[in-house]
């Protein structure tokens, strides 16, 4: 079987198009029709963050990517509890005070197509 014709039935078409069909379908579902260089995370439309969480589960299941080196609150900052300081809770209620970085359709694409999330 040729290699081409092996990547085919394993589900990876040439240059990658089946990863990027399948990630505007997923968006699509979850949100709307985005442009490969929209931002989930920045923007005047920005996703909510739990909408996000959702949505990325979703896609490193059917897409089979390793999320592990994912920072979701690198993309989606923890708003906290603003009144409280940082220092008297634990971490995971603790307030970000960092600027979302974008995470746009074409870092979902790429991470797609190779497998594993490649951004820090």
């Amino acid at each position: 079987m040729s290699s081409i014709v092996m990547s085919l039935s394993l589900g990876k078409g040439l240059s990658g198009m089946n990863e990027v069909n399948e990630v505007h379908e997923l968006l699509r579902k979850h949100f709307w029709e985005m442009t490969n260089d929209a931002s989930l995370s920045t923007g005047k439309k920005s996703v909510l963050p739990e909408d996000a969480y959702d949505f990325l589960e979703e896609y490193a299941d059917k897409l089979h990517v390793d999320m592990t080196r994912f920072e979701f609150r690198k993309y989606f900052p923890n708003s906290g509890l603003w009144f409280l300081p940082n220092a008297i809770l634990p971490k995971h209620m603790q307030t970000d005070r960092h600027k979302p970085a974008a995470l746009t359709v074409d870092m979902l694409i790429e991470s797609a197509k190779a497998g594993r999330w490649l951004y820090d």
